[in-house]
């Protein structure tokens, strides 16, 4: 007898789309999916409406599934832009050094913090505490506390952390409760975009919750964390930095449900950019030393992605002497543009242009330049380069005023993209084929190429341009950072095709399979097979393969505790508790075991796991014992406990 479905619903904010489906989720089996614009300025909006796409698509006006799964960029985004709470830092025991950026609005140091054994290198002046909490309390939204090792003795900042809590009612962050790693730096970046990301993650989820239940949907909502597992709303809400790069984890873990694969490549093309992601035994490769977010360097251990300026909405242009030249910047795709901008055709044949720049936001300029291209471009509507030139001949540097525009946001372009020829050979239809076809029509002659020959180039260069990442990618992982050279580029165009070499046969071959989302996945990633000599799997559903990713993971905690020599025996340290002595090593090792343990069944049930299980991993490092030859002693040992638990009952 079949067993009845579970139903599962996954979300996924894209750049381009916020996805949605309808998961059986004790099969993995897509049963309905849909598609809604990003709303920028909202995301719940378009999330609202993807919502109602996919209960249409499934037949249903209603659904109340057991989970609902939620991948999102919103965190990523805010850091990007500098979206945010007003924070208050609290140093312990140390000073920034010259030329360290916090990200605070108020930052104090203060006496105090421990030293590497998790010993106080000074007590605590409440006094002066007291009086610091009170100059900040006014003016911020949270509090962050950042002790010197910390993470071998939590009690200062757990104390403090009460204290604000109870005597002032604002939200506190403490570095130890997010990452057991060491840097003061990195780790008090690390609290303060957690506390700035606070007040915009719990919106946005509020948001979400509330149009969940406008639909009666009561399921439990999980986030999908940066490393590929599953979060509850609490969770979220108390440690948002979490949710870094939180959709290309999603696109990676979304990859091996759709393909049944543990061990892949995964390459992701959306509409800005192309994600390459490695899996490794059913979980995304990740950045142990901590993922960077623009000028931020973290702690946060994410989804370690190749990101790549490439993608649907990559500008095609000419250019001599490489011919056609696809990206890095983004523009409308004219198939879209249509929608917003119905005479866009017509002016496309009455100009027998296919570029054109429009007003994009609420930006009025800040130079008398930009305040007039500004009010040209409102009151005109979408104009090409040509007409900008003529109709604004008075502005003599206008090109660089339209390019601080550009840089902006102010103004936006639209243009041929990999997603208009898409449209003209019928692989991806969602927008306006006419406006494609028009814009290949018009574009081809520029090249001296007839249509077809111009469709075959932009699907080669595409191609060529994706191997060139997934190469980069591999050889970084196991090179280390590349340096961006005129010959590794030479040897790159010989690997994928883009060049011939009579001397050399240098040819790309991966011995891992390639998995491709993403909606032009089956015209782009399909052409690597024969490429590369790669096995490829384009699997059904690939183009919402993220909202799958969001909503069919685990739950899924972490903790290090580390065992160092201290005195004449050895000591465990963990960040959520006073370091303990023991005499052997034997004793201090199974007691960092059974702790690592117990500290993470706990963060994982708290998380939202049912059921979770322990997996224990350990690093050591063993030096020589003078008086004794032949024997070694510990330095150092790293017990990772990981506990990983369903988020639902299946």
């Amino acid at each position: 007898m079949q067993s009845e479905p579970i139903y599962g619903l996954g979300v996924d904010t894209g750049g381009t789309f916020t996805d949605s489906v309808i998961v059986d989720l004790r099969t993995n089996k897509v049963l309905a999916k849909a598609k809604a614009k990003t709303t920028y300025d909202d995301l719940s909006i378009g999330l609202g409406e993807t919502i109602d796409n996919v209960l249409r698509a499934f037949g249903q006006k209603t659904l109340d599934p057991s989970l609902v799964g939620v991948s999102t960029t919103l965190a990523t985004n805010s850091i990007l832009e500098g979206r945010g709470g007003q924070v208050g830092l609290i140093g312990l025991g140390w000073k920034p050094e010259p030329g360290w950026e916090l990200g605070a609005r108020m930052q104090r140091f203060l006496p105090g913090g421990h030293d590497v054994r998790g010993n106080a290198l000074a007590p605590l002046d409440m006094d002066q505490l007291e009086l610091t909490i009170q100059e900040m309390a006014p003016h911020v939204d949270s509090i962050v506390v950042s002790g010197l090792f910390s993470v071998h003795n939590p009690f200062q900042e757990a104390h403090i952390k009460k204290l604000i809590r109870e005597k002032y009612g604002l939200p506190v962050v403490v570095g130890h409760e997010l990452t057991a790693e060491l840097g003061i730096h990195e780790r008090t970046v690390t609290a303060v975009l957690n506390a700035r990301l606070i007040p915009v993650l719990s919106s946005f989820l509020e948001k979400v919750v509330a149009i969940l239940q406008e639909r009666d949907i009561t399921a439990p909502v999980m986030v999908f964390k940066g490393d590929g597992t599953l979060m509850n709303l609490r969770t979220a809400m108390e440690r948002p930095v979490d949710t870094i790069l939180s959709g290309p984890a999603a696109s990676a873990m979304g990859g091996r449900i759709l393909s049944g694969l543990e061990d892949c490549i995964v390459i992701d093309i959306g509409g800005t950019s192309t994600d390459i992601a490695v899996l490794e035994q059913g979980l995304p490769r990740v950045a142990r030393d901590g993922s960077a977010v623009g000028r931020w360097r973290t702690r946060v251990e994410a989804v370690d992605m190749w990101t790549a300026a490439l993608g649907g909405d990559s500008e095609i242009r000419a250019a001599w002497p490489k011919g056609l030249i696809i990206g890095p910047r983004r523009v409308v795709p004219l198939c879209f543009a249509t929608s917003i901008f119905p005479e866009l055709v017509p002016r496309m044949k009455e100009l027998g242009q296919a570029r054109f720049l429009f007003a994009a936001n609420g930006d009025q300029g800040s130079s008398d330049s930009e305040i007039k291209i500004m009010r040209y471009l409102i009151k005109n509507g979408p104009r090409t380069l040509s007409e900008l030139r003529e109709d604004l001949s008075d502005i003599i540097l206008l090109e660089p005023a339209l390019e601080r525009l550009r840089s902006r946001g102010a103004i936006a372009g639209i243009g041929l993209t990999p997603t208009d020829v898409l449209h003209t050979i019928g692989t991806y239809t969602l927008g306006d084929v006419e406006a494609a076809c028009l814009g290949v029509d018009l574009f081809a002659p520029v090249l001296g190429m007839d249509k077809n020959g111009f469709i075959e180039k932009v699907l080669d260069t595409f191609t060529a341009n994706i191997a060139d990442e997934l190469i980069k990618k591999i050889l970084s992982d196991e090179l280390g950072t590349l340096s961006d050279s005129p010959t590794l580029q030479g040897v790159l165009d010989i690997m994928n095709g883009k060049r011939y070499c009579s001397a050399l046969n240098l040819r790309a071959s991966l011995a891992t399979p390639v998995v491709g989302l993403g909606a032009p996945a089956s015209a782009y990633v399909t052409l690597l097979e024969d490429n590369m000599g790669v096995k490829v799997i384009i699997p059904p559903d690939h183009e919402v393969g993220n909202a799958v990713g969001a909503v069919c993971g685990q739950v899924s905690e972490y903790v290090d505790v580390f065992v160092y020599p201290r005195g004449k025996g050895y000591g465990v340290y963990s960040a959520y508790s006073a370091p303990i002595s023991f005499q052997e090593e034997r004793d201090a090792v199974t007691r960092a075991k059974a702790m690592a343990s117990e500290q993470a069944l706990e963060r994982a049930r708290r998380s939202g796991g049912l059921d979770p299980r322990v997996e224990l991993s350990f690093e050591e490092e063993r030096v020589s014992t003078p008086d004794a030859p032949g024997k070694t002693q510990l330095a150092e040992m790293r017990v990772r406990a990981r506990a990983v638990g369903r988020p639902i009952d299946i």
